[in-house]
């Protein structure tokens, strides 16, 4: 195999493997730092153990220092309302804690960007913006599952035609395999892939809440689009000079 080709591959596997890695991390840290107490299958409470340094310490203090993304209003109203014993047992703001005592918070969010993003856990079972959530896992599992190879091995492909020169298509198709490997991961380890991220303009106009998988299988399309009218204009170049001649 060629070094140019051997640079094309490698360069590929190393985009695919940090999209994957970044992807899976963000959603460790939804599923650790985030949680919903919507009921049924998206219910997810955030389970703590109190440390020893906490020892005697109040619940919204523990929470202050621990939430640190949070701001003392949201602190204080999730220690007022979503926070509880391991038995189910509310607890107030002010209730001591004692050391290796395990707590829940069922309510969670942090504000990125107030009005326009936030970060909110949600397990969604279907595709893109909730498509064949509410079929049969029986059927629905399997055919996202399958579908998710079936892209990899198209890109892998697609790949081998892809010319020294097209960086752009090689990120494009890397980033595309990277997230759908993510969320492929998820829907074998779960059943459902976690979204977290959410972009609105006020709460009345919301885009579907995604995560990074989701943004690198957009970004890869853009590219690839991008690629595509570079390849339709640098044609028309070509052509145009020929006619010169």
């Amino acid at each position: 195999m060629k070094n140019a080709s051997l640079m094309k591959y490698g360069l590929f596997a190393l985009i695919v493997v940090i999209g994957v890695a970044l992807d899976q991390w963000s959603k460790w840290y939804a599923e650790s730092w985030l949680a919903t107490e919507r009921p049924g299958f998206f219910s997810h409470p955030i389970v703590l153990e109190v440390p020893e340094q906490a020892e005697g310490t109040t619940v919204e203090a523990y929470l202050t220092e621990t939430f640190e993304a949070n701001s003392p209003e949201e602190v204080k109203t999730i220690a007022q309302l979503y926070t509880r014993t391991e038995d189910g047992q509310h607890l107030h703001p002010e209730s001591e804690l004692e050391a290796g005592q395990v707590i829940e918070v069922t309510n969670r969010e942090v504000t990125v960007i107030e009005g326009y993003w936030d970060f909110q856990y949600t397990r969604n079972p279907g595709a893109a913006f909730g498509i064949f959530a509410d079929k049969d896992s029986s059927f629905r599992e399997p055919f996202f599952l399958a579908v998710s190879l079936l892209a990899v091995f198209i890109i892998l492909g697609l790949l081998r035609g892809v010319q020294n020169d097209q960086r752009l298509l090689l990120w494009a198709l890397a980033l595309i395999a990277g997230g759908a490997l993510g969320n492929f991961i998820d829907r074998a380890r779960y059943g459902y892939v976690t979204d977290f991220i959410v972009w609105k303009y006020t709460d009345a106009h919301r885009w579907p809440t995604f995560n990074i998988a989701d943004a690198l299988i957009c970004v890869g399309v853009a590219f690839m689009v991008i690629e595509m009218i570079r390849d339709v204009m640098r044609e028309r170049g070509e052509r145009a000079q020929v006619e010169e001649v």
